[in-house]
């Protein structure tokens, strides 16, 4: 008798695990901190031993206590990152560790959660509008970013080719800041409905309110944003996101428009219609509902386009699938990436192009003037700093091609150097930190996160509101730093280090 072949595991959606499922997909290491780390930054020593204090009900938000979270500054750790290689910037948040904990924990109760999964069902029980980015945990061995990044592309890219089939016209918009402008007051009216919320706004009963409290107790009391940089925030915020998706599909059936259809990606939006008349119907009565959000519309990305199969690729895509993507000649194939990249900067593309140059360096032996190389690749990561990983494996490898420990340690002083003319640039720093450690440990660093690299007392949250000794002692930084993997560090940044999947998934 044959066989009967086994279907591959499917990536599984965060609100179709059970409360015990959902508890423990938000308490991962890689769900807590969704931003590139190299690999010795672990998370789950502290998560848990945060976790099993709390247990015993320690936590200092009790009556007795003499202090809140809230009537602290930075309370939560921010890390700078360089978003143009100039001026702007995005500052990540690692949640302090305690309220991370205790939140993650109020959400998943029973009766929350169930509830938490009706009021989705609710969002998302038509089908003009889809969304597409709810937390996924992958299947098998591959990473929870890389189920994200293929719903993207399987759901977004390539159901809007699907479309053009259908529709004429395809309208895409995003909203401006949206983490940073999010009102922690909306997450209890996109729970509960607006008017109980608003009548109930002091019930610590109504979910809602649970998570507007612990926001605000992160941020010292404020209103305004949610951080940015965990897989729990990313949910908070389709909350939000989803509720505004319920109210326009409701604004857009009493204005009588029922053919259409949006694809929606977090904060970016995708409307696909017939007619250029009815796209613009369909954004004002989004830009309505958001307002009433507080959140309103990037106008300076909102574009509109009949050509609706190529403006399903992102534009720098379709740049590079239009170029010459490479050259048998190693220096004029980094130079082809480097000018796509002052063409598109931190374009994902650019980031993809990258990768598989690495892929090619890895193979290749000797190379002929790492130096050169070396120069062309700090200056694609000073343009954009969304290269950042991936182009401090390319240096790590070339660094290897030089002579002596001497000369690698001269290039590493000024590849720092260099980089380091750009401003908030923490993230920045703890890669340059792991090319620079094998070579020169001692080497100094302003960030936090590198001083604990180094062993270095810091204190990376403010835990002046705690009084419990206990919890004090498990929220130790020095936990994040997984000893053994450090000690295994060789000099060379290694593919495991940088991928998400194999690349031949999206190329």
């Amino acid at each position: 008798m044959a066989k009967t072949k086994k279907q591959p595991e499917k990536d599984k959606s965060v609100l179709d695990m059970t409360v015990t499922q959902a508890r423990a997909f938000f308490l991962k290491s890689e769900s807590y901190c969704s931003i590139e780390l190299p690999p010795y930054f672990q998370f789950d020593k502290i998560l848990s031993s945060v976790a099993k204090v709390l247990e015993e009900n320690t936590l200092a938000d009790k009556p007795r206590q003499p202090s809140k979270p809230r009537q602290h500054e930075h309370v939560n750790y921010s890390l700078l990152s360089n978003k143009d290689g100039r001026y702007a910037w995005r500052p990540f948040q690692l949640i302090h560790p305690a309220l991370y904990v205790l939140l993650v924990e109020r959400l998943t109760t029973p009766a929350q959660w169930e509830l938490i999964q009706n009021r989705f069902k609710e969002f998302q029980e038509a089908g003009y509008i889809k969304c597409l980015s709810i937390p996924l945990q992958a299947s098998a061995a591959r990473k929870d970013k890389a189920a994200q990044i293929l719903n993207w592309w399987q759901g977004i890219e390539q159901q809007s080719i699907e479309l053009s089939l259908e529709y004429n016209y395809v309208f895409h918009a995003d909203i401006t800041d949206c983490y940073a402008a999010i009102y922690t007051h909306s997450i209890a009216w996109a729970m509960h409905g607006k008017p109980t919320a608003k009548e109930k706004r002091t019930d610590k009963s109504l979910i809602g309110n649970v998570i507007d409290w612990h926001i605000q107790n992160m941020r010292q009391g404020q209103t305004n944003g949610i951080p940015q940089g965990s897989v729990l925030m990313d949910f908070i915020a389709e909350m939000v996101l989803g509720y505004a998706d319920l109210e326009l599909r409701k604004r857009l059936k009493d204005a009588g428009i029922v053919d259409y259809r949006i694809l929606r990606y977090r904060d970016d939006y995708r409307v696909f219609v017939h007619g250029p008349q009815i796209g613009e119907a369909v954004l004002k009565a989004l830009t309505e509902v958001l307002i009433d959000l507080g959140l309103k519309l990037n106008t300076t990305k909102t574009l509109a386009s009949h050509q609706v199969v190529a403006h399903s690729i992102k534009t720098d895509k379709r740049a590079w699938l239009r170029s010459r993507q490479g050259d048998r000649n190693l220096q004029k194939h980094l130079l082809v990436i480097h000018a796509h990249g002052m063409d598109f900067p931190n374009a994902g593309s650019l980031t993809v192009a990258l990768t598989h140059f690495y892929q090619r360096l890895c193979k290749v032996k000797p190379v002929s003037n790492p130096r050169v190389l070396i120069s062309i690749a700090a200056d694609i990561a000073y343009t954009s700093p969304r290269t950042f990983p991936v182009c401090a494996a390319i240096i790590s490898k070339l660094l290897s091609a030089l002579d002596t420990d001497a000369a690698r340690i001269d290039v590493i002083e000024k590849v720092h150097r260099r980089l380091s003319q750009l401003p908030n640039t923490g993230h920045m720093e703890i890669w340059l930190q792991r090319i620079g450690h094998p070579w020169k440990p001692d080497h100094e660093y302003q960030e936090k996160l590198c001083k604990l690299v180094k062993n270095e007392a810091v204190e990376v949250w403010n835990n002046g509101w705690i009084t419990c000794a206990k919890l004090k002692a498990a929220v130790d930084p020095s936990k994040i730093i997984e000893k053994t993997k450090l000690r295994a560090l060789r000099p060379e940044v290694k593919w495991n280090e940088i991928a998400i999947f194999e690349l031949e998934r999206y190329r």
